[in-house]
């Protein structure tokens, strides 16, 4: 430890007087004086003692005698005040220390010793405060409490008093992952260090769907939002599984999941919350919004943000900001630790050009620029959507293969002005499921052609005749 200027008259004194107090506030014997100073900057620097203290005690010692066991002379009363602060400043952190780790608790029985072995009790409690890993013991403790609590959890999901439990418990990081341990897909920084993922112990987080296809630029963006805290905006076609990933991002990592659907008569009132009557008296009523807002973790969706009135979400202007503080209905409403804000919608913040989307209206400006980055939505690649489509229904991968290239023909059709919306995922899934009852005609009709507006028609009747083959469905049925 290199030696300030601040500590420079310490160092001056004769070597006597500082080996006396180094002694008799470490307990250690005399080393190089250099050695000594810089432990007893350390008294200073930790707040245990003040310099004036220890350069009064210096300066007043007598000369240092401990040769071969022989004990020192008696040091005066102003190096015996400064040693007392160093034992006392030593046991407050025994005190702190003890609640997260019985490690100590050995060290805590012998502070009944006599005066003279109390040095040597320091240095052991120093040592045992110096090897515990707080981060790893407040996490142990965290899951125990998340194990003792998981049956009386239960009982109240069944009662659904989910939302007003989860006001009483403490929502905290439990645990921490590797992108590639919890998503399977090995994503790191530009410096090669691994992507690390936030685990939440949110009583009330959505149930994991095991068989929901992660992308890696999609985990970067997630995880760059859990670490600086920025708004996300997912834009896309329907069906591209916007609110599915933020769903399944929730469940992955135990928080909690707000979903706020707006249309075209939402009002603020509806997601921020009014002014109503409880027990003869008028308070604010938080809506869904400032609920999840404060709480720790939660991650807010507003979906179908685009169709609400612009003047509605005004309110969300102030919320959106970073370190936010609004002022609403009287009281204030800050973001609670790790909560996200993500948008979704079919358009990209600045309307819809194509006419495919109706009610929707172009973002103002001001609250779009609160979002930090505006993702676009793809359909998955064609392996990925066979994939899904095989793993989310249980069919053979060649059926699911013929099925999926069929309805990307559809979507082709959608460029070409041939068709006005393309098939989505979901009508996929919908449709081989329904191949398990109902004949192929009906199947398609059902789930994919007749959700489809009717300029639609002729286009997906002539892919359904020159595409979709009823002979190889039935081969693998």
């Amino acid at each position: 430890m290199a030696i300030s200027n601040e500590f420079r008259e310490i160092f001056n004194l004769p070597l006597a007087q500082v080996a006396t107090v180094y002694n008799k506030i470490t307990g250690l014997p005399p080393t190089t004086k250099a050695s000594m100073v810089a432990r007893l900057c350390e008294e200073v620097e930790t707040g245990r003692n003040s310099l004036p203290a220890i350069l009064g005690a210096i300066k007043s010692a007598d000369k240092y005698v401990n040769v071969n066991g022989v004990a020192p002379t008696q040091v005066d009363t102003a190096t015996t005040d400064v040693a007392n602060r160093a034992h006392a400043s030593a046991l407050d952190a025994l005190a702190e220390i003890n609640k997260l780790s019985t490690s100590t608790k050995s060290a805590l029985t012998t502070l009944s010793k006599s005066q003279q072995d109390l040095t040597a009790d320091v240095c052991a409690i120093r040592v045992a405060v110096e090897s515990i890993n707080s981060q790893d013991v407040n996490l142990r403790v965290t899951q125990q409490i998340s194990d003792a609590l998981a049956p009386f959890l239960q009982v109240v999901a069944d009662q659904g008093a989910q939302a007003i439990v989860a006001q009483a418990v403490s929502v905290t990081v439990q645990d921490r992952k590797t992108a590639k341990d919890l998503f399977g897909i090995d994503v790191k920084d530009v410096k090669g260090r691994d992507l690390i993922v936030d685990i939440y112990n949110h009583p009330d987080a959505p149930a994991i769907d095991p068989n929901f296809i992660w992308t890696e630029t999609i985990i970067r963006h997630l995880l760059l939002s859990q670490a600086t805290g920025e708004n996300l905006f997912f834009g896309g076609e329907k069906g591209t599984g916007k609110t599915q990933t933020v769903e399944q991002f929730c469940a992955m990592t135990g928080r909690a999941f707000t979903r706020i659907n707006f249309h075209k008569y939402s009002t603020q009132s509806e997601y921020i919350g009014d002014i109503g009557a409880d027990a003869g008296t008028t308070s604010f009523k938080p809506g869904a919004f400032l609920t999840g807002f404060t709480t720790p973790g939660t991650i807010i969706l507003l979906d179908e943000i685009s169709m609400c009135p612009p003047g509605e979400l005004a309110p969300l202007n102030g919320l959106l900001e970073p370190n936010s503080k609004v002022n609403i209905g009287g009281q204030v409403w800050r973001r609670a630790p790790g909560v996200l804000v993500i948008g979704a919608d079919n358009t990209l913040t600045n309307g819809d050009d194509s006419g495919r989307y109706g009610d929707t209206n172009q973002m103002n400006s001001a609250l779009a620029d609160r979002f930090a980055r505006v993702i676009r939505f793809e359909h998955l690649t064609e392996e990925q959507e066979i994939d899904a489509v095989a793993r989310h229904t249980s069919c053979d991968p060649s059926l699911a293969r013929h099925i999926v290239e069929v309805v990307r023909v559809a979507r082709a059709k959608v460029t070409s002005g041939d068709l006005v919306d393309a098939p989505s995922i979901r009508s996929v899934v919908a449709f081989v499921r329904a191949l398990q009852v109902l004949p192929v005609k009906d199947a398609w009709y059902t789930a994919i052609a007749n959700r489809q507006p009717a300029e639609s028609a002729i286009a997906l009747e002539g892919i359904r005749q020159t595409h979709l083959s009823e002979k190889t469905i039935q081969a693998y049925l």
